[in-house]
């Protein structure tokens, strides 16, 4: 059993090779609908989803995909996990995925920061079924590939463009998983990649160091900022979030203190030069995050959130299957 994963960055379990493949399958399924990779799908009639720490939108975006491709969808999602050891965890879904075709998977732990992450990476192994985890508490694949394919939808290649990915003011607070993983999937595309954070909202030390890597590999650039006033100055695409600290990931309250010190941290039509895309993640802030001008201005794109998650991950359905049946079981995690 082989499990897609780069010899070079196996923490991550992400390569460019996999980023560039699932998002030209996202853009066919774009221009020319789901029915232009059923063919791939003959075979696979079950996916069993496999759930803890996910969100409402988890299940509704695997539904959506689902039903789009024409797949049937179960839940097997554990029971009474709190107490239950890591071993039991994995025989339980070494037990579910003999009676599926795929399993997508989405694990965070909010007790123990890395818990899930830790636990992710083992599920391949334990898995008789090719796996696709749609997040965990380090990282977001789908909704990182998400954005990037609302980018590349309006500029095209995006090696050697400028992406930004900033912090945030906002009501509520979201993992950084998101943030994390569209640092490293841009990376591994090949775009100067800028974060823009203030020093107590500031990413994960190893996926930074993840970045400065990959950005070293590729021929590109990575660098961070406390500056927000300048930080667009040449951005081709942002993305805003309203990212918790990673010192409170298990209070999320206590950020509000911390957060009201950067109310300036907002996004404006005049923050973003005429060409410049923005993208961020519902439930959208106009008002707090960026301005609400800029929800109907035609350089946000955060409107085809929904529809790009859903052909993200039916993407990365076909992919893993058409993969698995020529190299063995293949995962994205």
């Amino acid at each position: 059993m082989t499990q897609l994963i780069s010899t070079r960055r196996p923490e991550t379990a992400m390569d460019s090779r996999t980023v560039t493949e699932i998002l030209r399958i996202a853009s066919t399924i774009d221009k020319d609908g789901f029915g232009a990779v059923a063919e791939d799908l003959a075979g696979a009639e079950v996916l069993g989803k496999m759930f803890h720490g996910a969100t409402s939108r988890d299940t509704q975006i695997c539904d959506l995909t689902t039903s789009r491709l024409g797949l049937r969808s179960v839940d097997l999602s554990w029971i009474n996990i709190d107490m239950t050891e890591s071993t039991l965890l994995l025989e339980e879904l070494s037990m579910a995925s003999k009676a599926v075709d795929l399993l997508v998977t989405a694990f965070s732990s909010h007790e123990t920061f890395g818990d899930g992450r830790r636990l992710t990476t083992k599920f391949p192994e334990s898995s008789a079924v090719p796996v696709i985890s749609l997040h965990d508490d380090f990282y977001d694949w789908q909704s990182a590939l998400s954005h990037l394919h609302g980018f590349q939808r309006e500029l095209g290649d995006l090696k050697g463009k400028q992406v930004v990915i900033a912090w945030g003011f906002g009501s509520s607070f979201i993992s950084p998983a998101i943030a994390h993983g569209l640092l490293v999937t841009s990376a591994l595309l090949g775009a100067k990649v800028r974060v823009a954070s203030p020093p107590e909202f500031s990413l994960l030390k190893r996926v930074l160091k993840e970045a400065n890597e990959t950005t070293t590999e590729a021929g590109s650039t990575f660098e961070e900022t406390t500056d927000f006033t300048d930080a667009f100055r040449d951005a081709d695409a942002v993305f805003s979030l309203n990212w918790l600290r990673l010192d409170d990931f298990n209070h999320p309250e206590r950020n509000t203190q911390y957060a009201h010190k950067y109310r300036d941290w907002y996004v404006t039509q005049d923050t973003l030069s005429r060409q410049c895309i923005f993208s961020t993640e519902p439930p959208l802030q106009p008002d707090l995050t960026f301005s609400p001008d800029l929800l109907e201005d035609q350089r946000n794109v955060s409107s085809s959130w929904l529809v790009r998650r859903v052909h993200v991950l039916a993407a990365t359905i076909v992919h893993v299957l058409h993969e698995s049946r020529s190299d063995g079981i293949i995962s994205v995690v």
